[in-house]
């Protein structure tokens, strides 16, 4: 029970990483607003390809939809202009609750209205920038909110690892309900796709893909736990990288393996350990 509460209230953990953190993220929103504006004719014109329907249900879940609900081009522009200036904000360390929060109102949006073209890296940067709303809170003078801003920022940290765990085993998960995967032909049969693949790819030996198909799952699997003991951490971050990177410019899903890859931030120290404490003591 003292560590718990040591963990939630003793100091904000792992303040480095977060700072590297948010700056990537926030780099990475610039990529992606760069990426609205590149296809804008195709997203958000009036002969744009993606459709987008109204939705009611009731206020807090519409909120989420305001952008569906009241389109228009000049609104798609704002939402757009929004993300990009909110995130130099945040790379200019200006960033608080509020345009955090605004800025995770304003990408969820945008992620609803093109959710035909989303991948699950959206839906884990939308997560990601939920929970950015309570990291690294400016100092109070009054104690209890500092304690409170202090438990915030703790349990956010650890509720985007969980997250980011959940996603790996909940992948893998499903992967050893798929016969396709347990039969190791996953991965060669998803080659042989022209839309996911290219030649390259589709001339990896059959044996090669096989192997790679139940290491996936291997990885997916065994992430959640491995994570936390330092000496797997290099052989986790490797792979991982080098299969994001694989996925994103071998078939085309780059944002999701830029997304996943920035995640990997979040597990680069232990928290709670004796090192951090004095490292967080001394800033």
């Amino acid at each position: 029970m003292k560590k718990i509460t040591t963990y939630f209230f003793n100091t904000q953990n792992q303040p480095k990483e977060i700072g590297w953190f948010r700056n990537v993220l926030y780099l990475f929103l610039l990529y992606k607003v760069f990426l609205y504006i590149a296809q804008f004719n195709a997203l958000f014109s009036d002969n744009r390809l993606v459709y987008h329907s109204v939705k009611r249900v009731n206020v807090i879940i519409d909120s989420s939809f305001f952008l569906n609900n009241h389109y228009s081009i000049s609104l798609a522009i704002v939402f757009i202009l929004t993300v990009a200036v909110l995130s130099i904000i945040g790379l200019l360390k200006k960033s608080n609750y509020i345009t955090n929060a605004v800025l995770w109102f304003a990408v969820i949006n945008l992620s609803n209205f093109l959710y035909p073209v989303n991948t699950g890296g959206d839906y884990m940067l939308n997560q990601l920038l939920l929970f950015n709303c309570f990291l690294l809170p400016q100092a109070s003078n009054h104690l209890v909110i500092n304690d409170i801003k202090t438990v915030l920022h703790n349990t956010s940290l650890l509720a985007l690892k969980i997250q980011v765990c959940l996603a790996y085993f909940i992948a893998g998960y499903y992967k050893i309900t798929d016969s396709s995967w347990m039969e190791g032909i996953a991965v060669y049969q998803t080659f042989q796709v022209p839309e996911f693949s290219n030649s390259l790819f589709q001339s990896i030996p059959y044996s090669v893909c096989m192997g790679l198909t139940y290491f996936t799952m291997i990885y997916q699997l065994s992430f959640p736990f491995l994570v936390w003991f330092r000496p797997f951490k290099i052989y986790l971050f490797s792979f991982g990288i080098l299969q994001h990177l694989f996925i994103g410019f071998g078939m085309g899903l780059v944002s999701f393996g830029l997304v996943m890859i920035i995640c990997y931030i979040l597990f680069l120290k232990y928290d709670g350990s004796s090192e951090d404490r004095r490292r967080n003591q001394k800033i």
